[in-house]
C-alpha cells in the first residue's frame, strides 16, 4: 500500500489528543442540572445525549448533540447513552493526568463506560474550550467548529476508531470531514490538518497501550 497519500491529522502545538476506548471508571466530571433541550434527540433513536457545560459554550448545545449524532452509529445498539463535559484547559488536564497519566491539557478525552452490542452503550467525552479557541485561531475557522470537530473525534474513537497508525488515521480523517460536511461545516483551506502528511503517524496519537486496557490507569 502506498502510503504517501494517507492522510492524517498534524501536531499544532504540544497539546497532544489522548482517549481512552476503554475505561472501567467515570472522570469526575460533574455535570449541569440537564433541561428538556440537553436531552432531546432525534425521532426513533436509541441515543440520548447530554451536555454537561461547566465553560461557556462557543456553540449551540443543539449543534453539539447534532455532531455526536453524525460520528456516533447509534443504529448499533438498542439504547445508548453519550454524555459530553464542555470544560477548560485545567479541567482537561487535571482529567489527562488522573486517568492517562498525560500531563498536559488536551483537546479531547473519550471513555467507553459500558459497550454491550447490540443492547446498551455509554460514554462520555470530555472536550476544551480553551484548547478550541487556541486552534481555532491556527486553524482559520472559527472556535465553535473547532470544538466540533472536537466532538466528532471522540465520538469516532467511542465508536471505535482508531488514529495510532496511517491507515486508520485516514480512515477516521475521512470520517471527520464526512461528519462536518453533514453538519454543513466547511473546513478551512488554511488548516494543514486535512492534508496528507507522507504517512507518518501523528504525535497527538501517541497514548500508552496501558492507559486504554482495562484497568490500566
Amino acid at each position: 500500500m502506498d502510503e504517501s497519500n494517507t492522510p492524517t491529522r498534524k501536531p499544532r502545538n504540544s497539546r497532544r489528543r489522548a482517549h481512552c476506548r476503554f475505561a472501567p471508571f467515570k472522570p469526575p466530571v460533574s455535570p449541569h442540572e440537564p433541561s428538556a433541550a440537553d436531552e432531546q434527540e432525534p425521532p426513533e433513536s436509541g441515543l440520548v445525549v447530554e451536555i454537561a457545560a461547566e465553560a461557556e459554550l462557543p456553540v449551540a448545545a443543539d449543534r453539539v448533540r447534532a455532531a455526536v449524532f453524525a460520528a456516533f452509529p447509534a443504529e448499533a445498539y438498542e439504547s445508548a447513552s453519550i454524555s459530553v463535559a464542555v470544560v477548560d484547559d485545567p479541567t482537561i488536564h487535571r482529567l489527562n493526568r488522573e486517568f492517562l497519566a498525560h500531563d498536559y491539557p488536551t483537546d479531547v478525552l473519550s471513555f467507553a463506560l459500558v459497550d454491550e452490542p447490540p443492547v446498551r452503550f455509554e460514554g462520555e467525552i470530555v472536550v476544551s474550550v480553551d484548547t478550541a479557541a487556541a486552534g481555532a485561531v491556527e486553524a482559520g475557522w472559527s472556535a465553535a467548529d473547532e470544538l466540533l470537530l472536537y466532538v466528532i473525534h471522540g465520538a469516532l474513537h467511542l465508536a471505535g476508531h482508531d488514529d495510532h497508525d496511517p491507515a486508520a488515521a485516514g480512515q477516521m480523517l475521512t470520517a471527520e470531514a464526512a461528519a462536518l460536511q453533514s453538519l454543513g461545516v466547511v473546513r478551512s483551506a488554511a488548516d494543514d490538518r486535512w492534508r496528507p502528511d507522507g504517512g507518518k503517524p501523528s504525535p497527538s496519537s501517541e497514548i500508552s497501550s496501558s492507559a486504554c486496557s482495562p484497568g490500566g490507569r
